[in-house]
């Protein structure tokens, strides 16, 4: 396999891509091109390279989350050989404080302590690992975390340490089922938050059903295996991406800083709360990210740079239940919107909005143009979890919106599509059994009965309580809904008497 070269690699000047310098010789035929990591023998990792390049060049700390056999460990052996650093790797779960720092003791002057211990210890050390950490005790993670975040142990900076790496199985939860694809892992435990906050990059390693069918023809056979990645240039990919991240860090600072600000915001209302210093952390990272893509000579731009970037820096992936992909897609997506758009965009205040239904009724009133209200309507509908609130809020856009715009037929198709269940009511019998249903029905049915406050006032109040039944109020309160419907409609100016 041929090695990574980093001087034919394109290198970044003030946002754009140099020139090539033309030459009178006829032009070679282009080898076919290797990632690093590939070259290392680590297969179906490709899109793990900017990530891995990206916390190398800014020597920020990593946890690895992956089943067993999912070359966490290789990875991390096979990074510290290319670069030629010192390799210190523990297993947290069976490690004790005084195999990582030795025996303190006297020094003869009796003026400070020496630390006597093994080979093993931490001094001197340049690339040091922790696996099983999700198996380590309590009060050995807590004396972990001056050591990741500061480079310190003991309250003694370790000069030499550059790289901190650390890898954990997947913590089991309370009601994991488990399987032949999803093994539990009993003893692995959920991170301290704190710890967890110190990692700069968490990221999900792929299994077997992740890798494509090339890949596990050549794990299998054995093809991809290296002894080490001889040749690898991967010190100077490091340090071409170093370069590259500070000066990005620098140019795109105020554009990277206002997408972060709206990311942790709108990430928050999506229930992923995150520190201000991951907040700091994530702009970093977003910055190291798009330099290694510059590096790699990876066509990427800054917004799926930072996309990726998102994805593998949160800490909540270390958790039971990892966030959802889609809330964090759509957390992105939004806060980018906003990041590019002028201060004085009536579009920055719609996007702005935190609440679903508000951001929909801000784009009404402010009087957004038919299309770009269309996308606001599809995104926020997407982006809100609970089904019974997409349903409240799409009825109260539709009957606001319909005869006075002419949205895109995406925008009037989500909007249709949810608002039908209240609008178009339909005969329906079904047999209800002594159990839960029975008792939400009695509780409905009382609700329904009732015309004073708080209870059903309108029949359009009542074909959306009905049309929720049950599948809707198993999860959410019925009561709860039907009052954040009434605020929805008040949003658009409608009340539920006016839409009977």
């Amino acid at each position: 396999m041929s090695p990574v070269n980093p001087n034919a690699l394109v290198p970044y000047v003030e946002g754009t891509r140099s020139k090539p310098r033309r030459s009178s010789r006829p032009a070679k035929k282009a080898a076919p091109s290797i990632g690093f990591l590939r070259s290392l023998g680590l297969v179906g990792l490709d899109h793990l390279e900017s990530i891995v390049l990206a916390a190398l060049a800014t020597q920020a700390p990593v946890l690895l989350v992956g089943a067993h056999g999912t070359a966490k460990s290789m990875l991390v052996e096979r990074i510290a050989g290319a670069l030629g650093l010192v390799f210190r790797h523990y297993n947290a779960s069976l490690l004790n404080y005084d195999d990582l720092i030795g025996i303190p003791l006297p020094e003869a002057t009796g003026s400070g302590l020496r630390f006597v211990g093994t080979g093993g210890a931490i001094w001197g050390a340049g690339f040091a690992f922790f696996d099983e950490i999700s198996r380590c005790r309590p009060e050995l993670q807590n004396k972990l975390f001056p050591l990741i975040h500061e480079r310190r142990v003991a309250g003694i900076d370790l000069p030499d340490l550059r790289h901190r790496w650390s890898a954990m199985n997947p913590p089991a939860s309370a009601d994991s089922a488990g399987g032949a694809s999803d093994p539990i892992y009993l003893g692995s435990e959920a991170l301290d938050a704190a710890l967890a906050d110190r990692f700069a990059f968490v990221v999900r390693m792929p299994g077997w059903r992740n890798l494509s069918e090339a890949d596990r023809i050549a794990l299998v056979s054995g093809t991809a295996a290296q002894s080490g990645g001889e040749g690898v240039a991967l010190p100077a990919l490091v340090a071409r991406c170093a370069k590259i991240a500070s000066r990005i860090e620098r140019d795109e600072r105020a554009r990277i800083a206002a997408y972060v600000v709206r990311l942790i915001d709108l990430l928050g209302a999506g229930g992923i709360a995150l520190s201000p210093r991951r907040a700091r952390t994530m702009a970093r990272c977003i910055a190291s990210v798009h330099a290694a893509h510059l590096t790699l000579g990876t066509e990427v731009d800054l917004e799926r740079s930072a996309e990726l970037a998102v994805a593998s820096a949160l800490p909540q992936t270390a958790e039971e239940v990892p966030p959802s992909a889609a809330t964090v897609a759509a957390a992105h997506h939004q806060a980018w919107e906003v990041a590019k758009l002028a201060a004085d965009d009536p579009m920055r205040e719609v996007l702005s909005e935190r609440d679903s239904c508000r951001r929909v009724a801000a784009g009404y009133r402010l009087g957004l143009v038919d299309e770009q209200l269309s996308r606001v309507v599809t995104q926020s509908l997407a982006a809100e979890p609970c089904e019974a609130r997409r349903i409240g809020i799409a009825t109260a856009a539709f009957l606001a919106l319909r005869g006075r715009r002419e949205l895109t037929p995406a925008g009037w198709s989500v909007l249709a599509s949810l608002a039908r269940r209240v609008l178009e009511p339909r005969a329906r019998r079904d047999w209800v059994t002594p159990g839960k249903n029975l008792e939400l029905w009695r509780e409905v049915e009382r609700g329904l009965a009732r015309t004073d406050e708080g209870k059903i006032r309108s029949a359009l109040e009542r074909s959306f309580v009905l049309a929720g039944f049950p599948d809707l109020w198993r999860e959410t309160s019925w009561a709860d809904a039907l009052a954040r419907f009434r605020e929805d409609l008040t949003l658009f100016g409608l009340s539920p008497e006016d839409c009977a």
